[in-house]
């Protein structure tokens, strides 16, 4: 528990230096992304956790968070096709007709789009007649050629733009799309089917009125949705019990199995994507709001107040907890620390509610100055003071906004009414205000429930026991009869399980995972922020809470270094390792004081 407060200190320093140093780490924006990357990185923080509790390490959860991050879009992976679309071997305009590498299955009476890579035949024709591969066009193609394609349109029967809504007989699905063409076959607007009603079909834009035809998009998607979330599931489970086996079984040393997974899944992953980035798109809009959506949307002085006060809740139940267990006085001080810390959090809400901002800005006579809004500014006043009291002089309208931003302050100058000399002096304040909402991002909610069950698991069932004696003493364990292969087994399984679970919400979040660099050096950062919450590299030690505190502080401490200006962000990376390794030094060093003293008062007993 020490330990755990001693890095939720270190957490507070940094959030207070960052705080002070930056001043758009405090916006809505900031906040909301860095709690949204917080619970991402906690997730897999907390599977390697796991691993190193028993004594094994795990280095390769930033390819697996690359592997199931880009096999979910590739699994998903969305393309529109027309149903006809044929290449042509062979055009003959004599004759108007067209011969085709394979036979397309056009009818006579359909019409088609014809076009070679110069775009010279381009067209809308119709089908006299077909016959295998050899097909005859009305009117005859222009020119000869022996390149190209043929792919079937639709005429536009009906339409109503107002509603958005056509009338066609190209048999078409609820999100599929149509291209728009013209009479001459050049292509234009592309938009989405939203609804489809017999031939009418309602759709996400207006057709263009000089538009005649469709080209039918029929999506073609490579798997659904519960397919692929089982695959990838499947994916996760398998590389676990595949990690476990090898380090439990055949004896390997941890290191070496996960480097070489490492190597082995990011290759995989480059191998079947081609190296080509994965993403959804505009697709699974509904699917993504497991990580993109937010709860609450509470203005920023609420969410303040609402978060102070769940820890002050927090600290207050840990202290009547403490007390009903009779604890000893010196540790009954614990709690003070996070009731201290919400107590502060409140009152800045609260500060934030009421406080209404004077804005201490030189105005000039001839020059319109900048001055730096608060966050919410909506309008800002000019005021004059005389005798009789402060005047209004002049106000203007703040665009809305949620990062600091710079306003231009008119000048006593283009005030005609007003000279310089009549007043006593001059002020800019925002009279009115209206704070910018923060919502919890969904990952939080996931983080939480995550951490809930893995603090169950590991400290009130016996498995959870089990992993923690085999970190401690494995012969140990094996000789009590813990079945320590099992467990080996099972800790690899929970790893690769949350790092598949955090590669699904890290592409949702992002839409975009490249295969050469997504996931890189995210094993370094779950892995400090296990070391830092307090899990020894020895095993047999660690917490939920204090993993979970550990990542809170490499993403604060990422944060603070690309925010501040002072700070290079090209040497983000040494700046990590080396809180990292004084953060294990001082552990290694607070773990010798206690050994000694302990010894040392054992000897005086004696």
């Amino acid at each position: 528990m020490k330990k755990t407060f001693g890095i939720l200190g270190l957490l507070i320093v940094v959030f207070l230096v960052t705080a002070y140093m930056a001043d758009s780490f405090l916006t809505p924006f900031n906040l909301e992304n860095l709690i949204r990357r917080t619970s991402l990185f906690g997730i897999i923080s907390i599977g390697v956790a796991f691993v190193i509790i028993t004594g094994g390490i795990d280095l390769s959860i930033g390819s697996v968070v690359c592997l199931i991050g880009c096999g979910l879009p590739f699994l998903l992976h969305v393309d529109y096709q027309p149903n006809h679309q044929a290449t042509l071997s062979e055009i003959n305009s004599s004759k108007a007709t067209i011969t085709l590498n394979a036979p397309a299955g056009f009818s006579s009476g359909d019409q088609v789009r014809l076009y070679d890579s110069t775009a010279q035949n381009s067209g809308i024709y119709t089908v006299k007649n077909s016959k295998g591969t050899s097909i005859t066009l009305d009117p005859a193609p222009a020119n000869d050629d022996q390149r190209g394609h043929i792919v079937q349109v639709f005429p536009i029967e009906q339409r109503d733009n107002e509603n958005k809504s056509i009338t066609t007989s190209a048999g078409l699905n609820p999100r599929d799309q149509v291209t728009f063409v013209k009479a001459n076959g050049d292509v234009g607007l592309t938009t989405r089917v939203l609804h489809a009603t017999g031939n009418d079909y309602s759709l996400h834009e207006a057709s263009p009125d000089e538009a005649n035809y469709i080209l039918a998009l029929h999506r073609l998607q490579r798997t659904s949705v519960p397919v692929a979330l089982t695959l990838v599931f499947l994916f996760s489970l398998g590389i676990g019990l595949s990690h476990g086996f090898m380090v439990a079984k055949i004896k390997l040393q941890p290191f070496v199995v996960t480097l070489c997974g490492l190597l082995l899944y990011r290759g995989i992953t480059r191998g079947f994507t081609e190296d080509q980035t994965q993403g959804f798109q505009a697709e699974y809009p509904d699917l993504r709001l497991i990580a993109t959506a937010k709860l609450g949307q509470l203005d920023y002085a609420q969410a303040l107040g609402l978060f102070g006060g769940i820890i002050i809740a927090a600290g207050i139940g840990w202290l009547l907890w403490q007390r009903k267990k009779n604890a000893p006085a010196n540790e009954r001080r614990w709690p003070i620390a996070p009731i201290a810390l919400g107590v502060g959090i409140a009152l800045c809400g609260l500060w934030q509610a009421k406080h209404i901002p004077v804005i201490d800005a030189p105005v000039q006579e001839t020059t319109a100055v900048k001055v730096d809004l608060p966050l919410g500014a909506q309008k800002i006043s000019l005021e004059a003071s005389d005798s009789s009291g402060w005047q209004q002089l002049d106000q203007q309208d703040i665009p809305p906004h949620d990062r600091p931003q710079q306003a231009t302050v008119p000048s006593l100058a283009t005030i005609k009414e007003v000279k310089a000399g009549d007043w006593n002096a001059v002020r800019i304040v925002v009279t009115q205000r209206e704070l910018p909402r923060i919502g919890i991002p969904a990952p939080c909610l996931i983080l939480i429930a995550v951490s809930v069950a893995a603090g169950i698991f590991l400290n009130h069932t016996i498995y959870g026991r089990y992993l923690l004696a085999l970190g401690r003493n494995e012969e140990a364990a094996k000789y009590s009869g813990i079945n320590t292969d099992r467990m080996i087994m099972l800790a690899y399984v929970i790893c690769s399980l949350l790092a598949g679970l955090g590669g699904m919400l890290f592409v949702m979040d992002v839409n975009s995972a490249q295969p050469v660099d997504f996931g890189n050096f995210y094993e370094l950062y779950a892995i400090a922020a296990a070391v830092l919450g307090g899990c020894s590299l020895r095993g047999g030690e660690g917490t939920i809470l204090g993993v979970i505190i550990g990542a809170c502080l490499m993403r604060v401490l990422k944060n603070m270094i690309t925010l501040v200006d002072a700070i290079p962000t090209h040497i983000e990376y040494a700046i990590i390792g080396a809180v990292i390794l004084a953060g294990v030094t001082v552990d290694e060093l607070i773990k010798r004081y206690a050994a000694k003293r302990a010894a040392a008062q054992q000897q005086d007993s004696t």
